[in-house]
Order: C-alpha cells, then sequence, then structure tokens
C-alpha cells in the first residue's frame, strides 16, 4: 500500500485573494456561532476580517479558502490574531492546515470566477449544495503593494485534542507575504447561519483589497502554552 502522502510546513504559496477589512462589533462578534464559546473569554475586538483566496501554487495543491478573523484575542498579557471560522476546498488543506497551525479548517464547495473587471465566488455545502458565503466584488483604481509587515500581531490558535497527544497547548504562527493589490467594491455579498455576512459582525468603515498576485508563507509554527 503506498504511503499517504504528508505536507508538513512550512508551505509557500501563491495566488490571489480578496480581504475586507472591518471594525469588530463586539456584541455582535461574542452573539455569533462563527465566534465560539472558548474563544469568547479571550476576545478583545478591534479590528476583524473576512478573506477569500485562491491558491493556485501550495506545499499540498491548488485550494481556494474562506475565512473569518474576529478581531483581536489575549493570551498570558499578550495580544494574537486568530481565524475562528475557516472553509477549503480540499481534504490535505483541512487535515494539515489542522496539523501543522491548528487552523479548524472544514470541507467546502468552491466557484472561484475571477476576470480582470469583476470576481465572483460561490461557496457551498459539499453534500447539500447550500450556500455558505457568496460574493461578487469589482477590483479598481491602481495596484499598489502590500505585505504582512503592516499585521505585527501573530495567529494564535488552540491545537485540537486529535493532534496534542494528550496536551493542552496553541500553536503561534507569524505569517510572511507580499503582493500587488487594488481596492475593490463589493457589489453583493449573501452569508449564511455558517458563515455571517460580515455587516452582521461588524459597523463601518470597512475596506477591501483585492490581491493579485501574492506569494506567502506558512512557517513551522512555536508551541504556546
Amino acid at each position: 500500500m503506498a504511503k499517504k502522502a504528508e505536507f508538513p510546513a512550512p508551505w509557500r504559496l501563491e495566488g490571489s485573494g480578496v480581504i475586507i477589512f472591518f471594525p469588530a462589533h463586539k456584541k455582535n462578534v461574542l452573539a455569533s456561532p462563527a465566534l465560539g464559546s472558548e474563544n469568547a473569554a479571550s476576545f478583545r475586538g478591534g479590528a476583524g476580517a473576512v478573506m477569500l483566496v485562491h491558491y493556485e501554487k501550495a506545499d499540498c495543491g491548488p485550494y481556494d479558502e474562506l475565512l473569518y478573523i474576529p478581531g483581536f484575542f489575549e493570551h498570558d498579557n499578550k495580544t494574537y490574531m486568530r481565524i475562528t471560522k475557516i472553509f477549503v476546498s480540499t481534504q490535505e488543506s483541512v487535515e494539515w492546515g489542522r496539523r501543522n497551525w491548528a487552523i479548524p479548517k472544514e470541507l467546502a464547495d468552491f466557484d472561484w470566477r475571477q476576470g480582470e473587471k469583476e470576481w465572483h465566488i460561490d461557496v457551498k455545502q459539499p453534500k447539500t449544495g447550500n450556500n455558505i458565503y457568496s460574493i461578487s466584488l469589482s477590483p479598481r483604481f491602481f495596484n499598489f503593494p502590500i505585505t504582512t509587515s503592516f499585521l505585527p500581531w501573530s495567529l494564535l490558535q488552540k491545537q485540537e485534542e486529535k493532534y496534542a497527544d494528550g496536551e493542552e497547548f496553541y500553536l503561534e504562527t507569524k505569517l510572511n507575504g507580499k503582493g500587488s493589490a487594488k481596492i475593490c467594491f463589493i457589489d453583493r455579498v449573501e452569508g449564511s447561519r455558517e458563515f455571517p455576512d460580515y455587516h452582521d459582525m461588524s459597523y463601518g468603515p470597512r475596506i477591501a483589497v483585492a490581491v493579485n498576485p501574492f506569494e506567502m508563507t506558512f512557517p513551522v509554527a512555536r508551541k504556546v502554552r
């Protein structure tokens, strides 16, 4: 029997995507099922983000992604960001995202249509075809450089028991990436109970940028108690 493929960190990725930044409405975030009861205790508010990413190159193979960062969290008197809800298009990304960085990935079907002037992205449940998240956007104006250096915070994710060998710990990951971005307009967005519309979790102003292309490294995570 052939050995199952393994995809340990680090990963080097290339592709395109959109990031929607917004001030988090703390009351709405705390009431959202996209946060989770354990995360609620350490949630501090601040700026949140929804990201949709089309990875054309990745160590585990190409895949698409939809994720939600509610805002800032506190652990041991330090501030971190945390992904509390995330869907991806391949099982390899699900398994090794959880193993490598404790990112709680779930599987979904993606329909990613990306043109020069308009992007349309639909994310659906694999078994039922029900909508998880659907968005249309229009990149506009001029290109400008964007890097992760303007985000001085790391991700901090609690490792699930399945991969923790009886321990209880978090994994800290400092991302490193760069790309070419444009401001974009959100023409249409439709959330669901599984992934709420960002209007439900925020108040203005909201800023959206389309990044095409980008390159990013997900390094080996650091264990944090």
